[in-house]
């Protein structure tokens, strides 16, 4: 459960924010343990926030990763700027409009005040700031250039959603195309056809193929609209809950890295960020064994990150990166190769650093030619549907001058 709470640390100052308890005197007990008094703590509730009922729905209860970013880029030109960490957090969280972002922040400020590390009150908020995330920050913190991490994180971090931005962008026109399809085909089938459908009627013409099948499918969903409404509804939900299972979500990320274009988008993608995270650990000084861990973590594909844990684990073995991801397959052979490289130069982040460039080149015009090629097929697509159902519904018009001449 999620408790609100108010605080006073050490020196007196009011300290408040949003944790996660079994109840307000675990809270209380374990807040008090680190030097905090007067500890108040209420759970969270809908009609607990200003603004009633209406403001409870929209307020948000999570932090984006475009969040994130900005937080981490603020943080990192604060501190480099000579600003105590401290006061670099008491000024984000004072200006953040995310409450809950926010009540993080001032929970994360309490935990330093009390005598934590960064990385460890960031550590107390897994929802929001991941393994891989703390790891980065406590690297940081180990060499003692908290500013630079910082900034070499939010870069990474911008990076990265600037290209999650790109690949929307580039399906969002098709996907727009594609819903207009289906307002334009469910018009014909359930207003446009039934119209002609009752005129040939009436004129007795026996109706073409074509026509009797467009006619048919018409009919079909207007006698099992409802049932066909609950069922697509019925068959989302169960492909949603499908996907939770980890077998499932397994074979579809498996089979979507297949995809003759898409594939290789999401496959070139996956690389660039596995990459570009190894490059970050190492660069930090984080152990190539805890390096690949985290890495894969951050790896969405289920399929890719089963593989690179097998890597990390041969390497945990004994062996060299470069033999750990020779034997799969879905490694490419430039990148084994400069991985090699990288191992017997000693500058195994930079290889990697230069291979996430490459592999981000090579997404943006992946994403230039799934532009270049979704746009035309939808184009056909649309004119292909309308000029089925145009010819379908002017046959049986033919046929009707030919019987009146």
């Amino acid at each position: 459960m999620e408790f609100e709470y108010k605080a006073f640390d050490m020196n007196g100052r009011a300290i408040t924010g949003v944790r996660t308890a079994d109840s307000a005197d675990s809270l209380a007990s374990s807040l008090k343990s680190t030097g905090a008094t007067s500890v108040e703590a209420t759970p969270v509730r809908i009609e607990k926030r200003s603004g009633g009922l209406v403001a409870a729905v929209f307020t948000p209860r999570s932090v984006s990763s475009a969040e994130k970013a900005v937080f981490t880029r603020q943080l990192g030109t604060i501190l480099e700027a000579g600003v105590l960490l401290t006061e670099a957090l008491d000024t984000i969280s004072t200006d953040l409009e995310n409450e809950y972002f926010a009540g993080i922040l001032r929970a994360v400020l309490f935990h330093i005040r009390s005598g934590e590390t960064l990385s460890a009150a960031l550590a107390r908020h897994p929802s929001v700031f991941s393994p891989y995330y703390v790891a980065v920050v406590r690297s940081g913190e180990e060499i003692g250039s908290l500013s630079s991490t910082m900034a070499s994180l939010a870069t990474f971090m911008e990076d990265y959603e600037g290209m999650r931005q790109k690949l929307i962008s580039a399906i969002r026109y098709p996907i727009f195309l594609l819903s207009f399809i289906g307002v334009i085909v469910a018009c014909i089938v359930l207003i446009l056809i039934p119209k002609f459908k009752t005129i040939f009627e009436g004129a007795g013409v026996k109706l073409p193929v074509l026509t009797r099948i467009v006619v048919g499918v018409s009919e079909f969903f207007l006698r099992n609209f409802a049932g066909t409404l609950v069922a697509g509804i019925l068959l989302g939900a169960l492909s949603w809950r499908l996907l939770k299972l980890f077998k499932v979500r397994f074979i579809v990320d498996y089979y979507l890295l297949k995809l003759p274009v898409v594939g290789k988008v999401i496959h070139k993608a996956m690389l660039a960020r596995f990459c570009r995270t190894s490059a970050m650990l190492l660069a930090g000084g984080v152990g190539i064994i805890k390096a690949l861990s985290l890495a894969s973590e951050v790896t969405v594909n289920l399929f890719l990150k089963q593989i690179m844990g097998e890597v990390g684990h041969s390497v945990s073995n004994g062996a060299s990166l470069g033999e750990a991801m020779r034997p799969h397959r879905d490694f490419p052979r430039i990148l084994i190769k400069m991985v090699a490289v990288g191992e017997k130069a000693g500058k195994l982040d930079e290889m990697f650093r230069r291979m996430a460039d490459y592999y981000d080149r090579e997404v943006e015009a992946f994403i230039s030619e799934l532009n270049s090629l979704l746009e035309p097929v939808c184009i056909i697509l649309i004119g292909s549907v309308v000029a089925v159902v145009a010819i379908a519904l002017y046959l049986p018009i033919f046929s009707l001058s030919g019987a009146v001449r």
